[in-house]
């Protein structure tokens, strides 16, 4: 532990302790019987079961806080760490007296003065200041109090733990049942993901089909009624002059004529 400041200083003293219990509920409850018979009191305490756990912030009358800090660091289990700090505030609790004081003779030059007020708006303004005055005043007693609660009692917080529980070893006889467990199991995960990702991109989607459909409907209307996009048909090809039909019949009665002869000899 730190050694004390010099006497006559207001002095702020926290320390946090880390302790590992072997039964962290009987730990707790003897911590705060230590303090309890010292003067002090229980600020807050918070515990847990899974794994156990215990938090105390202790409030510890200064003149005790060395003494009771060796005992909780000794007598509750394996201390683990400890971190302790001193804060000096003397000067703010000389600084919020001399206010308090001042506030205070302020307050009674007010009040008689209102008893020599002649007239109503004087008696309304320094009723107003008076109210004021009585306000700021009720801040730094606050204030006031709070500092010398802060230097007459240290705080503790003592955070007790117990041993962690040993892993627990995988079994590696599954075989095929864990394999299938796995198995299914990354399935189960990538269906989750691809519904994921289509739930997030449907809006965009469902976007995109409002815009897209009536510029297809526009483009379907402009191509009937004036054949845009439509392919140019493909040009005739020209065929052969038509022929003169004396020139034709000619061509076909001018064939070869077989000869004609004398009948042959009977």
């Amino acid at each position: 532990p730190q050694a004390p400041l010099g006497a006559g200083r207001e002095v702020v003293h926290t320390a946090r302790l880390r302790v590992r219990a072997g039964d962290v509920d009987a730990s707790a409850t003897k911590a705060k019987q230590l303090v309890t018979a010292a003067g002090g009191y229980v600020e807050r305490e918070s515990t847990s079961s899974d794994p156990a756990r215990s938090e105390i912030a202790l409030k510890i009358p200064a003149p005790r806080y060395t003494d009771l800090l060796n005992q909780l660091s000794t007598q509750l289990g394996t201390k683990l760490s400890l971190t302790q700090e001193a804060e000096d505030v003397t000067g703010e609790v000389a600084d919020v007296e001399a206010r308090v004081r001042s506030a205070e003779a302020t307050l009674v030059s007010f009040r008689k003065l209102l008893e020599r007020a002649n007239s109503v708006s004087e008696i309304i303004n320094i009723e107003q200041e008076i109210a004021q005055r009585e306000s700021d005043l009720e801040a730094l007693q606050a204030r006031e109090k709070s500092l010398k609660n802060r230097t007459r009692f240290a705080t503790v917080t003592v955070t007790l733990v117990t041993d962690p529980a040993p892993p627990k070893e995988k079994d590696d006889d599954g075989g095929f049942v864990d394999a299938l467990g796995d198995g299914w199991n990354a399935f189960a995960a990538f269906v989750g993901g691809a519904a994921v990702l289509f739930a997030w991109l449907l809006p965009f989607l469902v976007l995109a089909a409002v815009i897209a459909l009536p510029v297809v409907a526009f483009r379907h209307r402009l191509r009937e009624r004036f054949g845009i996009g439509s392919r140019p048909s493909a040009p005739r090809r020209p065929g052969p002059p038509p022929m003169p039909e004396n020139v034709a019949t000619g061509s076909r009665q001018s064939g070869p004529e077989s000869p004609e002869g004398p009948p042959p000899p009977v």
